[in-house]
């Protein structure tokens, strides 16, 4: 195996048992989703560039929950945005706060928000104004920048509410940069980690919602032979349809 390969592969092997031995916040956020999700709450998750992947990576896919709904900031999508856009986007406190304001989450609904620097304005606003509606917010970030202050106008970073959120600690490196290739940092381990971390909590969640006497609303690949109609249940499932719909 090339060096660099072995290097990266080792780096995100040992992140990913860091982050797994933290079973109790695991647990927790599997909990929050669980209690949300048999009371008739809704459950979404938000993240800005490159965070907006893990958002897309738990919804409408095989293996994932059907309760997963996004919330798609406008201009913080770096597959529909250039990239520069983004970057302001994010930094954008009062669009954060609009996120928030003009969605339809509301009080004891899950929300989900994840930066791995905890500091840009729009990720801190978001949680910050979904906390304001009585949300239960879970927090995904590292705790490498957490005692550095963003570009909020109160509130220094995501860890600053850990007393009001649940923060779980991804243990990315600052600059998510995880190996060294011709004297540039390189390999980044955000996506990774933060993919096994959610599709973690998912599970852990759905055992959940099954030990309640539920059926867990989970996809199955639509390229099975009984994926499609598996998947006609919670797609019609009145509490879930919409997320799947236009406005």
């Amino acid at each position: 195996m090339n060096h660099i390969v072995e290097e990266y592969l080792e780096r995100i092997g040992k992140l990913l048992a860091e982050v797994s031995d933290d079973t109790a916040s695991l647990d927790r956020a599997a909990e929050l989703i669980a209690e949300a999700y048999a009371a008739g709450h809704k459950v979404y998750i938000f993240g800005c560039t490159h965070s907006a992947l893990l958002a897309e990576d738990v919804f409408y896919r095989a293996g994932a929950p059907a309760f997963w709904r996004p919330l798609w900031g406008p201009g913080m999508n770096i597959a529909s945005t250039p990239g520069l856009l983004t970057s302001a986007a994010e930094r954008n406190e009062q669009l954060g706060r609009s996120v928030i304001e003009c969605s339809q989450l509301g009080k004891d609904d899950v929300l989900t928000v994840i930066s791995t620097s905890g500091k840009n304005a729009a990720p801190v606003a978001v949680a910050e104004t979904a906390l304001e509606r009585g949300a239960k917010v879970i927090i995904l970030t590292s705790s490498d920048y957490r005692r550095e202050r963003g570009n909020h106008s109160t509130v220094p970073n995501l860890w600053s509410l850990k007393d009001r959120a649940l923060v779980i600690d991804n243990h990315v490196p600052h600059g998510d940069a995880s190996i060294c290739a011709a004297g540039c940092p390189m390999g980044p381990v955000s996506t990774v980690v933060g993919s096994f971390l959610l599709h973690s909590i998912s599970a852990l969640a759905v055992e959940k919602i099954a030990a309640k006497g539920l059926i867990p609303p989970v996809f199955l690949s639509s390229n099975t032979a009984e994926g499609k109609e598996h998947n006609e249940k919670p797609l019609h499932d009145p509490k879930l349809r919409d997320a799947f719909l236009l406005p």
